[in-house]
């Protein structure tokens, strides 16, 4: 039996980049590859590094073979065929950089979404569209796409659409896979130019981003992408649940596939040489570094001796350290910035306990990272990691009383911790890339087989 020919629409394979989709999607296409034919067209920003080996591939006259290239440390081409295209998609960092400033809609231009036929141009400049009303969407809603000047998101994605769906044109694949919000509308044309199934891999929402409050146009993004797609895969159960109820999805379309482990050898408990709490993760709010900082101040009121790591970068760093100067707690905090992986694998060896208090996190893999680490952790009923670690420490996003106790147990009970750690390493021995490769591949499968 042949393999099948899988398209996917990926991200940049330099993980450091866009947190954990980025991992996410470059460590399962990497097992998926040993499975099927895999072609993926993933975002290339200006200013980065091509591989030199990359079969890269231009579009409209547009001549990208005599840029200089430099390796890259993480390609996707050693296990698929890689076509980059030339889009700077950063949708987790502060809308405010450059190169994600996006969220803006004033003075730009409206640009409906594509036809069967091919991705329109821009119309006609006309009012500013109302608000979408965030209620259960009926069918599939008409979605207004705003387009500005290069560099917005609005226009990225757009582009990305664009040089994606012409490169599919010239590609033979069994299905499309999407990953993500920003490669949905990409998704979306290229199911209706090549009459192929289209699965959507959810690894966050807008709910999540905007803890509950989702900006427009993206949300209606993701709206008509999950109505069209054949199949929606999801990390947790968590997101599974809240597409149901806030996409208006039947339940019968979405699957649950659960991250996998980056590494697989576990480090041992150890007595820690002193007390340290770490943060690890983006300082955006659906992340909880405000509510972690609170918390610190509940325990440093019970155990002055305990110190805290935030590790990250985003846009809540100010208000964060105006924070720490406001609760009085600056000689118990450090700021370390954005840390590269070894760099924060070392951080999380050398801490006692790691807590993430996050107000909408669908999965977590820092929680998994800091398991394998030999740590206990401490995260919220609002974290998709809490359906795989079944010992970990957890309480509501909101119950700053209960994480506080919650670390001080731990810090103080040596068994305690012991114990947790060695329950969630066991299982999280199971998740591995392999096994959520077999998963994808059972619902390729039982969409490609519908088809028929």
């Amino acid at each position: 039996m042949r393999k099948l020919k899988v398209l996917m629409l990926g991200w940049e394979d330099q993980p450091i980049l866009n947190g954990g989709v980025g991992k996410a999607c470059f460590h399962l296409a990497e097992a998926l590859a040993k499975q099927v034919e895999l072609t993926m067209i993933v975002p290339q920003a200006d200013n980065l590094a091509l591989d030199q080996h990359a079969e890269v591939v231009g579009l409209d006259g547009l001549d990208l073979e005599e840029i200089k290239q430099a390796p890259v440390a993480k390609t996707f081409e050693r296990f698929a065929t890689t076509h980059r295209v030339p889009a700077a998609l950063f949708p987790y960092e502060d809308p405010a950089a450059p190169g994600a400033q996006a969220y803006s809609q004033e003075g730009e231009a409206e640009e409906k979404l594509a036809s069967a036929n091919g991705l329109g141009e821009p119309q006609i400049p006309s009012s500013p569209a109302p608000a979408p009303a965030y209620a259960f969407p009926q069918g599939q809603p008409q979605i207004t796409y705003t387009s500005s000047t290069k560099g917005t998101l609005n226009f990225e994605v757009i582009q990305f659409a664009r040089y994606a769906a012409r490169l599919a044109s010239h590609k033979e694949f069994d299905a499309v896979y999407a990953h993500d919000w920003m490669t949905f509308l990409a998704g979306m044309e290229i199911k209706n130019q090549r009459k192929v199934p289209l699965i959507v891999h959810v690894h966050s929402l807008s709910f999540d981003r905007q803890v509950g409050e989702p900006l427009g146009w993206v949300y209606e993004l993701e709206t008509k992408a999950m109505h069209e797609a054949d199949l929606i895969l999801t990390v947790s159960d968590r997101t599974a649940r809240m597409i149901t109820k806030r996409y208006g999805i039947s339940a019968k379309k979405v699957q649950v596939v659960y991250n996998g482990a980056v590494k697989t050898e576990l480090s041992p408990v150890k007595s820690p040489k002193r007390k340290q709490v770490t943060f690890l993760g983006r300082l955006v709010a659906q992340k909880g570094p405000l509510q972690f900082l609170r918390v610190a101040k509940l325990v440093l009121n019970k155990d002055p001796e305990v110190t805290f790591v935030v590790a990250g970068h985003g846009p809540q760093l100010d208000e964060a350290k105006q924070m720490v100067k406001r609760l009085g707690i600056e000689a118990a905090v450090t700021f370390t910035g954005f840390l590269p992986p070894v760099k924060a694998e070392a951080l999380l060896k050398n801490s006692s306990v790691f807590c993430l208090p996050a107000l909408s996190e669908p999965f977590g893999l820092a929680a998994l990272e800091a398991t394998q680490a030999g740590l206990p952790v401490v995260i919220t009923y609002q974290t998709g990691a809490a359906e795989v670690l079944p010992e970990a420490s957890i309480a509501d996003c909101n119950d700053t009383e209960g994480l506080a106790q919650h670390i001080l147990q731990l810090l103080e009970d040596e068994e305690l911790r012991k114990n947790q750690v060695e329950a969630n390493q066991k299982a999280v021995q199971k998740l591995t890339w392999g096994t959520t490769a077999d998963q994808v591949m059972e619902s390729l499968h039982s969409v490609l087989l519908l088809q028929e």
